[in-house]
């Protein structure tokens, strides 16, 4: 399957460097956006819903010592409200676990938490900003929150992943 969005309009890019930068921003937006734990526990936390993953677009690449892959997903309510639009590219150095688990369709911070995986999170950027076929398959209109971090795994992974946020996530309680 082809599936690309690639036609955001970025309204503000913000580096991260500390959270005293974000103190204009609403709480909900604060604890969406900077949050360092599992985003999918967020999302079943703030919805009270188990919280699906449909894999749009997956792709791998075996070089010499090291595997790529990318993979672009849709986390979403178990009514199929769409959530976040997460798009990741993985760096594997060796095939070792959770490595060989990543076939399955399950949110990579479950996949590492399962799998107890000594992780570091590493937070770039946060944005705002508007997708015209975002708009169109959340059936929503508005601007979008998003970020970039990065997940390492001492010598074995590393995963660069933008998340994208439909304007729906602020309506939960």
């Amino acid at each position: 399957m082809q599936f690309h969005i690639n036609k955001f309009i970025f309204i503000s890019t913000i580096q991260f460097h500390n959270s005293k930068t974000y103190t204009h921003l609403n709480k909900k937006v604060k604890a969406i956006v900077l949050n360092k734990g599992s985003h999918t526990r967020l999302i079943q936390y703030l919805n009270n819903q188990k919280t699906n993953i449909e894999i749009l677009q997956k792709k791998e690449k075996k070089l010499v010592k090291n595997i790529r892959q990318i993979r672009y997903v849709w986390l979403e309510t178990s009514v199929y409200t769409k959530i976040t639009f997460a798009r990741s590219l993985w760096t594997i150095v060796n095939n070792k676990k959770p490595i060989k688990e990543l076939k399955i369709t399950i949110p990579i911070g479950h996949l590492l938490i399962k799998n107890k995986a000594d992780i570091n999170k590493t937070m770039y950027e946060i944005y705002f900003c508007y997708c015209k076929d975002l708009e169109k398959k959340l059936r929503l209109r508005g601007e979008i929150w998003g970020r970039k971090y990065m997940i390492s795994q001492k010598n074995n992974i590393s995963i660069l992943i933008q998340e994208f946020f439909s304007p729906s996530i602020m309506f939960f309680n």
